[in-house]
């Protein structure tokens, strides 16, 4: 996959410029680093195992982009942004106010409708993944995609934690149907199966193999 995509100081001057809460940021970043190792591994591991051209052709800069943007709008999906249970960060006057920004210049929308608006006109292949990955109900989605939005669903906050950890909190945060919550779970199941099914590692090893990785490259 050879597309554009925005380079990681233009991420983080964004990042800046839209003034996105310091907790969101290092959300971001950490679904980046976990993207782009299982992206490397993916790639490295696939001259041995269930060989596949696609894999081969995963742009582990485009990755590493779509990973840190994912989240960067997600206060535009929030009704109120004040400390709760799971967030107890206390938001400044400036991230209130773009907060309150965002909602007005785009109603109902998504943290992903909103990162197109933003990318589209000078990164439209980029935007258009950005839309997509938050969307689990998606067809097809790109190898791209499918990492970033399963290492997501793999990071709450900045650590690396199970399936079930992951949707016990977000079944009881978000609130929604239980059958759309259990359909989710299927669908990021069907994707861990499909990633794992070309490492030579589980999923469950996932956070010990990317403490390994980071400490070997200290």
């Amino acid at each position: 996959m050879n597309i554009n995509c925005p380079p990681e100081q233009e991420c983080l001057d964004l990042f800046k410029q839209y003034v996105v809460p310091e907790n969101i940021v290092h959300h971001c970043q950490k679904v980046q680093q976990v993207s782009v190792f299982l992206a490397q591994k993916l790639k490295e591991q696939n001259k041995t195992i269930n060989k596949s051209a696609d894999i081969n052709s995963i742009n582990i800069d485009f990755v590493s982009s779509l990973a840190l943007c994912h989240d960067m709008f997600k206060v535009v999906a929030l009704e109120v942004l004040k400390p709760n249970k799971y967030h107890q960060r206390v938001f400044t006057e400036p991230e209130i106010t773009m907060w309150k920004h965002l909602r007005e210049k785009y109603p109902n929308m998504y943290e992903g409708d909103v990162g197109y608006e933003i990318f589209k006109d000078k990164y439209p292949e980029f935007a258009l993944s950005l839309k997509r990955v938050s969307s689990p109900w998606i067809d097809n989605p790109t190898w791209e995609e499918t990492i970033v939005h399963y290492c997501d669903w793999r990071v709450f906050q900045e650590k690396v934690v199970s399936l079930i950890e992951r949707m016990a909190y977000l079944r009881e945060f978000y609130s929604r149907n239980m059958k759309v919550w259990n359909e989710y779970e299927i669908k990021c199941k069907v994707q861990e199966e499909k990633i794992f099914s070309h490492l030579d590692f589980k999923a469950d090893d996932l956070s010990m193999m990317l403490e390994k990785d980071l400490e070997k490259n200290k």
